[in-house]
């Protein structure tokens, strides 16, 4: 004990902690990291460092795109945070992808222990982790059965405080908006057959902002260009590619008329995404059509909005209705921008991972 200028006794600081971040990327500019918890260390000014297995942490975060096989092993005595967003359990366990998983993340050095059954090492993590971070309540109810302190918290979005869109009449050739993961450009083949049919109907373009290349098999080897999964996709002209990027995404998304995000509903693990894509677009003043699943029929409820859609159909009337009426698209766009901007703060965030924090001492 010391005493500080008034002669009151004062507990002398420790160190900081030690603290390791785990991730799949090389960096961490991409959006599951500087939208997650680099940029809550950030702003709580949290000093951290690549987690390498082997080396002594205070407390290590990894998120799902970690080495869950070297964290799963991690001593007591350090503290673990999974940052668990795609919904893995969810999924069926005899799912393609899902059986071959463990072994191509050991062959490609994602992991350094073999774990045949990944979907086994996943529940193994989520067992020994102090909490786990999800981006659902649905997710939530599902990690429960392994970890008893589990945070629902959604990305930050700083890229969607750069401009809103104000004026809603639309484009000499109505333009259509999408913006994500390259590789998530397979979840257009929901309305892909829909699109096509419009398209002989009805003249618009489709603006994708992505990255232009993509990884096949892991991000470290064998890049190709999105543009050919774009086609093989979508097999129709008026289709743009746009290299993501912050200033390239507010500029093309608020200079299109309507947001689109299709979810092929058939896929538990996609149909169990969270709302993240629909609040970046609604933050930025957009009407958006949807997919009907489980997080996007919740927020759009909670919004007053009903734009989410389960059958061809359903998105056939959805897009020919956005196009034809501006007062929807005007409705849609400003309610939804309103009920983003008031629910879902950076203060808000912030708030949800201090918790998560302070919940593992």
């Amino acid at each position: 004990m010391v005493e500080d200028a008034a002669g009151r006794g004062v507990t002398p600081a420790g160190p900081p902690p030690r603290i390791g971040f785990d991730t799949l990327a090389r960096d961490f500019t991409g959006p599951g990291d500087r939208r997650r918890f680099c940029f809550y260390a950030a702003r709580r000014e949290l000093a951290f460092e690549r987690a390498r297995p082997g080396q002594p942490y205070d407390l290590v975060v990894t998120t799902g795109g970690g080495d869950l096989s070297a964290w799963c092993r991690l001593p007591r005595s350090t503290r673990l945070i999974l940052d668990l967003v795609d919904s893995y359990l969810d999924a069926p366990r005899a799912e393609p992808r899902a059986i071959v998983r463990g072994a191509a993340k050991f062959l490609f050095g994602h992991t350094r222990h073999l774990h045949l059954d990944y979907r086994a090492l996943i529940e193994a993590t989520c067992r020994r982790a102090d909490a786990v971070i999800c981006a659902t309540e649905e997710q939530r109810r599902t990690l429960l059965r392994y970890c008893p302190n589990v945070h629902v918290i959604l990305d930050f979005q700083p890229e969607a405080e750069r401009r809103a869109k104000t004026g809603y009449r639309a484009s000499e050739v109505f333009r259509l908006v999408w913006e994500g993961l390259p590789e998530n450009v397979v979840t257009f083949r929901a309305i892909a057959a829909v699109l096509r049919d419009l398209r002989r109907r009805r003249p618009f373009e489709l603006h994708l902002v992505t990255d232009r290349m993509r990884a096949r098999g892991s991000n470290h080897i064998w890049m190709v260009p999105t543009e050919r999964l774009v086609r093989d996709v979508l097999r129709m002209d008026g289709v743009h590619l746009h290299e993501w990027s912050q200033a390239a995404l507010t500029e093309v998304a608020t200079g299109c008329d309507l947001a689109v995000i299709p979810i092929p509903l058939g896929n538990r693990m996609l149909a169990g995404k969270p709302e993240n894509k629909l609040i970046l677009f609604w933050r930025m003043g957009l009407p958006v059509l949807t997919s009907a699943t489980p997080a996007y029929l919740r927020t759009m409820a909670a919004a007053g909005l009903d734009m989410a859609c389960r059958t061809d159909e359903e998105w056939t009337r959805g897009l020919e209705r956005c196009m034809d009426d501006e007062a929807v698209r005007r409705d849609a766009g400003q309610r939804g921008r309103e009920y983003a901007c008031q629910t879902y703060t950076v203060e808000n965030l912030l708030r949800r991972w201090d918790d998560a924090f302070s919940s593992v001492g």
